[in-house]
């Protein structure tokens, strides 16, 4: 079963965690809603219950007046009545009467139809009030602001007619009326309006008060208003009350910024963390790559310093016997043509070539044991220089060596030496028609860096990366030994070596060793 690399189980957990706070947020989102309409309903209950109680009171306030002013207008007509049966009223009397009582007027309808009222001209309403129609109900004229009540007379026919101005009373009435109480209460804090509209639709369920078509709360969320409006049926009519939400908005545009800012901070902190994962785990990796390499190569080097061993040994033997006898025919046969003497020593330079090759095999596969001391790098190179430096004036190269750091390193001499044979030789040997050796011995940190570049090489990327690799060369006839012994020795001194192309046709390879003691 192929295991979820660690970085990606991260980033897993940490969109796990964004998906648990995206879901407690809309969570609390609901809990917010449902919390505010259920507010939004209560407070709906509550007025209405208040408008309710506000109605009945209205109007036993209203049956209770109106039933005290009938006992009053009743009273005082019979009390008119009795006097007119003593003494008949004059117009003049009857009106101070009236003012005395506190009346609009009274009118005396007799038994032959005449009528005598106080003060004048009060009642105009003659023809559409006889005595017999509506006698003893208080009627109401809104337009003149009037009550009056119609009383027979107790011995013969006719009636008494008495009237109260209704200004005081129309404007308690207007003061505990039913838009009133609406605009008083729209006016409170926290509701926006309060009003009654007809039912938006004739169906069953808005005829039947049992039953409701309306929703219940409605948010809107507008940019003149933000409310959640109720609607409840109120008896034929519908209850509109809209409080104000501004801050239910304002609290649901707070969570979801919140929102943003967390899933934001998980996010980034789980790229973050998942990038730092990755980038341990690839280290470890290479690491485990690389050891794992150097164990191949030193089990290839084992095996591969075996099989020189072996080979060397019994190759060197007859190699030895050929060169001897080769030599011997060089010196002892004079009677040898000049064609098999030239025979005999081009035979005597390929032994030796190929006593070279078994020699840097049995270098490179051979144990390396450093005798560490401190050595002069730049005393090490400028030796080599001298033993190379009448070739490259043959070859026509153009020798450029500048020392730029006279300190130590710990190193095996003889070792150094070798590799700085290996690379000066192998730079002369690349430019074969003259050019250019550039040496520089220099420190950076805590390295010394020993740097040669030649021209005369055109390599490609990959030729470069494979240019330490054994048995890899650009040259017709070389073994491809040389730079991988390089590598060899340098490791074992617990350095590097870089191969680079800094222009075309140049190869520069930089050595870093540790610095020692000056």
């Amino acid at each position: 079963m192929r295991l979820l690399p660690t970085w990606k189980g991260n980033l897993l957990v940490f969109g796990l965690l964004i998906l648990i706070v995206l879901a407690y947020f809309f969570w609390q989102l609901q809990q917010a809603h449902e919390t505010f309409l259920n507010h939004a309903r209560q407070h709906a209950g509550m007025l209405a219950g208040v408008i309710e109680l506000n109605a009945r009171n209205a109007l036993l306030s209203q049956s209770i007046i109106e039933e005290i002013m009938q006992t009053f207008l009743g009273n005082t007509a019979r009390f008119v009545d009795y006097l007119d049966n003593v003494e008949p009223f004059a117009s003049e009397e009857l009106a101070a009467f009236a003012q005395e009582a506190g009346l609009a007027g009274i009118r005396i309808v007799r038994q032959e139809g005449d009528a005598t009222e106080g003060p004048p001209g009060w009642f105009k309403y003659p023809g559409d009030f006889s005595c017999s129609a509506n006698a003893r109900l208080l009627r109401h004229l809104p337009a003149d602001h009037l009550y009056f009540l119609t009383v027979p007379r107790s011995t013969e026919s006719g009636c008494i007619i008495t009237g109260i101005t209704a200004a005081r009373i129309e404007k308690l009435h207007e003061q505990v009326s039913l838009p009133r109480l609406l605009n008083t209460l729209s006016r409170l804090a926290g509701i926006t309006y309060v009003r009654l509209e007809a039912p938006p639709c004739k169906n069953a369920c808005c005829s039947n008060p049992k039953m409701s078509c309306i929703p219940e709360v409605m948010l809107i969320n507008a940019p003149d208003r933000k409310v959640a409006e109720a609607r409840l049926p109120f008896r034929e009519d519908v209850l509109v009350v809209a409080l104000d939400a501004a801050y239910f908005f304002v609290r649901i545009s707070q969570l979801r910024n919140e929102l943003f800012v967390f899933s934001a901070i998980l996010a980034m902190l789980g790229i973050f963390f998942s990038w730092l994962l990755h980038r341990h785990q690839t280290a470890y990796l290479k690491r485990i790559r690389d050891v794992e390499r150097e164990l191949a190569r030193e089990r290839e080097d084992a095996a591969l310093g075996r099989a020189a061993a072996a080979i060397t040994h019994e190759i060197r033997n007859p190699l030895n016997a050929i060169s001897m006898g080769l030599q011997r025919l060089q010196i002892e046969a004079d009677d040898l043509s000049e064609e098999y003497q030239e025979l005999v020593a081009t035979m005597l330079k390929a032994v030796q070539r190929t006593n070279s090759i078994v020699t840097n095999i049995r270098r490179y596969a051979g144990p390396l044991k450093l005798r560490l001391q401190p050595v002069r790098l730049s005393a090490v190179i400028s030796h080599i220089l001298s033993l190379y430096r009448q070739k490259c004036e043959e070859n026509g190269i153009e020798i450029r060596y500048d020392i730029r750091y006279e300190g130590t390193i710990d190193g095996d001499s003889e070792l150094l030496e070798q590799v700085g044979e290996n690379l000066i030789k192998n730079s002369i040997e690349a430019q074969p028609e003259g050019g250019c050796l550039s040496v520089i011995v220099d420190r950076e940190g805590s390295e010394a860096i020993l740097s040669v570049e030649n021209s005369g090489l055109d390599l490609s990327a990959e030729e470069v990366s494979r240019i330490f690799e054994p048995y890899f060369t650009s040259k017709a006839r070389g073994t491809g030994l040389g730079l991988a012994i390089v590598r060899r020795i340098i490791r074992a001194h617990k350095g590097r070596v870089e191969a680079e192309v800094p222009d075309a046709g140049v190869l520069k390879i930089k050595v870093y060793f540790k610095t020692g003691s000056a």
